[in-house]
C-alpha cells in the first residue's frame, strides 16, 4: 500500500510537467535580429535598410487586410500527422498506467489495460514514422539534438509498450507489469515535454 501512495505521489508531482510543454514566452523562432539601417533627408525618413518608406507602409497595410486563417479539414488533415497522431498513445499510455494504479485495488481491468496498451503501441509505431518525416526542418538548427533525443525516446517508449504487452500477457510476468507500466508513463511525460519544446 506504501507503494502505491508512493506512485500516486510521483504521479501528481510530476504532471504539471506536462501541463507546462508549451511554455508561457513568446512563439518566435530563434534568430538575431540584425540593427535597422535608415537613411534620413532633412528630417524625413525616407528609407529603412534600403527599402523606400512609401514602400514598407504599403506592405504593412496590406499585412493589416491579411484575411484570417481558412480552416480547410480536407487537404489540412494530412498535414503535420505526428502532431494529430501522438496524442492517441500519450493519452491512452498514461490512461494504462492510471487502470493499473486502480487495478491494485480492484482487479477488474486487466482487459482494459491490455487494450489501451495495444492501441497505443500501434499509434506509437505511426507516431514514431509521421514524426521521422517532419524531422528534416530541423536538421542544422538548434533544435536538432532535442529533435534526436524526442526521437529516441520515442523508440523506447515504443519497445517499453510491446515489453509492457508481453508482461500483461504472460502470466508469471503479470505481477510487474505495473513496473513497466510506470517506465512508460514517466518517458511518456518526458518525451511529451520535449515535443513541446520543439513545437514552440
Amino acid at each position: 500500500m506504501k507503494t502505491l501512495f508512493a506512485i500516486i505521489f510521483v504521479s501528481i508531482m510530476v504532471l504539471p510537467i506536462n501541463g507546462y510543454a508549451h511554455g508561457d514566452k513568446d512563439h518566435k523562432k530563434d534568430h538575431l535580429a540584425k540593427a535597422d539601417t535608415f537613411t534620413v533627408v532633412n528630417g524625413d525618413t525616407i528609407a529603412v535598410n534600403g527599402i523606400p518608406a512609401e514602400s514598407l507602409k504599403q506592405k504593412h497595410i496590406e499585412a493589416e487586410k491579411e484575411k484570417p486563417f481558412e480552416l480547410n479539414p480536407s487537404e489540412q488533415i494530412f498535414e503535420h500527422m505526428h502532431n494529430k497522431i501522438v496524442h492517441f498513445p500519450i493519452a491512452l499510455g498514461a490512461f494504462a498506467f492510471l487502470l493499473t494504479l486502480l487495478n491494485f485495488k480492484w482487479k477488474n481491468f486487466d482487459s482494459a489495460i491490455l487494450i489501451s496498451v495495444l492501441i497505443s503501441l500501434l499509434f506509437s509505431i505511426g507516431a514514431f514514422i509521421t514524426g521521422k518525416n517532419q524531422s528534416d526542418p530541423f536538421v542544422g538548427t538548434p533544435k536538432e539534438w532535442i529533435v534526436e533525443l524526442h526521437q529516441n525516446l520515442g523508440i523506447v517508449i515504443l519497445i517499453n509498450f510491446f515489453v509492457w504487452t508481453i508482461f500483461l500477457v504472460i502470466d508469471k510476468f503479470k505481477k510487474y507489469a505495473w513496473l513497466i507500466g510506470l517506465i512508460a508513463f514517466i518517458l511518456i511525460l518526458i518525451t511529451g515535454f520535449l515535443g513541446g519544446v520543439i513545437a514552440h
